[in-house]
C-alpha cells in the first residue's frame, strides 16, 4: 500500500493492470480514485482500491461538545474540539465561537 494521498479524479493505474475496487472508477483506459484515501493493491486479485480517510468529525445541532479555549479574541474564543457527544475526536476540528452573548450555564456533575 503506497502511502501517497489521491484525490478524487487522481489516476491510480491503468485498466490493463488493474481492476477498479472501492472508491475508484474506470475512465477509458485508467482507473481514478473516487475518494481522498491511500492506494491499496490487492496483487494477488489484480484489484486496486483507495482506502478513505477518516472524515472529520463535525458537530451538528443538539451535539454536546468539549473542548479547550485555545486563543481569546476581545468578543470570539478559538476552540479545539475533543469530544462530540463523549466520543473523543480524531480530526483536531476547531471552531470560532463568539462569546458576545455567552452566559453561565452550571452543570453539576
Amino acid at each position: 500500500m503506497t502511502e501517497e494521498l489521491k484525490l478524487p479524479g487522481d489516476k491510480i493505474a491503468m485498466i490493463e493492470e488493474f481492476l477498479p475496487g472501492d472508491n475508484t472508477f474506470e475512465d477509458g483506459h485508467s482507473i481514478r480514485s473516487a475518494s481522498v484515501g491511500t492506494v491499496e493493491l490487492n496483487k494477488s486479485e489484480q484489484l486496486v482500491s483507495i482506502q478513505k480517510k477518516k472524515s472529520i468529525s463535525i458537530p451538528n445541532i443538539g451535539d454536546i461538545i468539549i473542548g479547550t479555549v485555545e486563543a481569546s479574541l476581545g468578543s470570539m474564543i478559538a476552540v479545539s474540539i475533543e469530544y462530540v457527544n463523549n466520543i473523543r475526536t480524531a480530526s483536531n476540528v476547531e471552531c470560532i465561537c463568539s462569546i458576545r452573548h455567552l452566559r453561565k450555564k452550571m452543570q453539576h456533575w
